[in-house]
């Protein structure tokens, strides 16, 4: 007879693990979910346990649901099925490829390892654009990992920084399964979108060249090679070949150039493209000399890498049975003490109830109290408030001071209706005031949700604040050239007291899904 299964195991999980919400799935196919990694345009990816991995460092993997509005019509399944067999086939460092799916599941899934590391679209916004070793990696392995999708036919149609994990071992495109349609990509992909795709287009090889040189142009400058504004300037601006290369690494420029170019049969192929990324290295490091083969350049491309930490995971007791983390422990906690009150209470018999009711004697003074209370809160200045921040209006975008407006409503946002632009989000408050101005700490505590972060994922709480961990250095930089945002800000009170400016020290950006 075999032995019992254990209860319990031990598994390594991210820290600060976005909690489930409570419509939120416990199972999917043979994995127990922990907890939300993300979620995005084409479904929510969540932490999940792979209980028959003996190795507690191996159990966690990356489960997403697959929920695009691509895949409403049932008729999309076989070609989903193929797409991820072909994927699932691919042995490549470069991709993120399927453990396992089902496409006749309830939603689709898709199983795929859990990578540690930080987007490129994060790691860019952060630090700004990336030095010529990094770049030319990028580079490279960014191509070689396109030509075995496109080897596979399968063309990713959304490559953009917040689809690629950067780890210590070098760029990782994820998001594959489901190729976003054009129209629901003008809008926050835009930068990345080729004219033929803007204009309704399926994805292609061709199409995948063109984002690799925006993506490309993104990580060398720091800067969107297409400019701001609305999606329809930028797609004028693609199409028109005006892009801004200006800081990129000359040797690069020629590349990349082509790859931006309107026309997608002027586009160079992956192969020159890796070719060309590789003689600018070797142009680099003494041409004259005799050069490493193609394995070790590889190999000494992927050391560019080996600075890069991701966090440590922190180890998690996993109960093999019930509804799987669905709330926090702190939650649990919470509800434990509140029952302890109770019980006291209910102890305390009459006793309890009489302490509770005033005394006649006692009316007097409670008005009384109760009249200085309201006097000290009508004098008392708010220091939290939800705001709106349009970078549109800020005229001294790096330097601040920052305009913000007021904002409120009247009802609660709803969940489960797909996730909206910026300009619908925003449109959702009422002004609640008259515009002002702040200085941002550029050491403010910022949590974003999804705008300020960049990539297409969503980053959520169970009350609809954000859990991405920025700083107020970070948030002054998306005020320069990012959309619209709702937030929390939460000032200084010191100088609130005064006639200068008043001072942000806390930013959470507030969203729903």
């Amino acid at each position: 007879m075999s032995p019992r299964s254990p209860r319990e195991i031990s598994v390594l999980v991210p820290p600060g693990l976005a909690p489930l919400y409570p419509d939120d799935p416990s199972r999917i196919g043979p994995y127990l979910v922990l907890g939300r990694l993300g979620q995005g345009g084409t479904g929510t990816v969540y932490a999940a346990v792979d209980v028959s991995s003996d190795n507690a460092g191996d159990r966690l993997v990356a489960v997403k649901t697959l929920t695009s509005p691509e895949l409403e019509d049932p008729s999309k399944y076989p070609a989903l099925a193929r797409r991820l067999r072909s994927l699932a086939a691919i042995d490549a460092a470069q991709v993120v490829t399927p453990l396992a799916h089902d496409t006749d599941a309830n939603p689709p899934w898709a199983a795929m390892p859990y990578m540690a590391g930080e987007r490129l679209s994060h790691y860019v916004t952060k630090r700004g654009g990336l030095g010529s070793g990094k770049l030319i990696a990028l580079a490279v392995g960014l191509a070689e990992g396109l030509s075995v999708l496109h080897a596979r036919s399968v063309s990713h149609g959304a490559l953009r920084p917040s689809e690629v994990m950067l780890g210590t071992d070098g760029p990782h495109i994820m998001d594959c399964a489901v190729a976003p349609s054009a129209s629901r990509m003008r809008g926050n992909g835009a930068t990345w979108l080729s004219p033929e795709r803007y204009r309704g287009g399926a994805p292609s090889p061709a199409s995948d060249v063109f984002a690799w040189g925006a993506v490309v142009a993104f990580a060398g400058t720091g800067r969107l090679p297409f400019g701001t504004g609305e999606a329809d300037e930028i797609a004028e601006r693609a199409a028109e070949g005006v892009f801004d290369l200006e800081d990129l690494e000359p040797g690069l420029r020629p590349v990349v150039g082509r790859a931006l170019d309107p026309d997608p049969d002027r586009r160079p192929s992956l192969r020159e493209v890796v070719g060309a990324v590789i003689a600018v290295w070797q142009s680099e490091h003494n041409a004259d000399e005799p050069q490493p083969g193609r394995a070790e350049i590889s190999r000494i491309l992927e050391r560019e890498w080996h600075a890069i930490e991701p966090p440590a995971r922190v180890p998690e007791v996993v109960r093999l049975e019930g509804r799987m983390a669905g709330k926090r422990p702190t939650r649990f906690l919470f509800a434990a003490g509140t029952v302890v009150l109770a019980l006291g209470l209910i102890g305390t018999g009459v006793w309890g109830v009489g302490q509770l009711l005033p005394s006649p004697d006692q009316d007097e003074s409670s008005a009384e109290a109760a009249a200085e209370a309201q006097e000290a809160e009508e004098d008392t200045v708010e220091t939290t408030i939800v705001a709106r921040f349009d970078p549109s209006e800020q005229e001294e975008p790096e330097e601040g001071p920052w305009v913000y407006t007021p904002v409120d409503r009247d009802d609660t946002p709803i969940r489960g209706q797909g996730v909206p632009t910026h300009e619908a989000w925003a449109l959702q408050w009422d002004e609640d005031g008259e515009p002002a101005e702040a200085d941002i700490d550029p050491e403010a505590e910022v949590l974003c949700a999804k705008f300020c972060t960049a990539p297409e994922d969503v980053f959520l709480d169970e009350d609809f604040r954000g859990t991405y961990e920025m700083t107020g250095a970070e948030f002054i930089d998306y005020l320069s050239w990012g959309p619209v945002v709702i937030v929390e800000i939460t000032f200084d009170e010191e100088s609130m007291e005064g006639e200068g400016t008043p001072e942000i020290v806390q930013v959470t950006e507030l969203f729903t899904d």
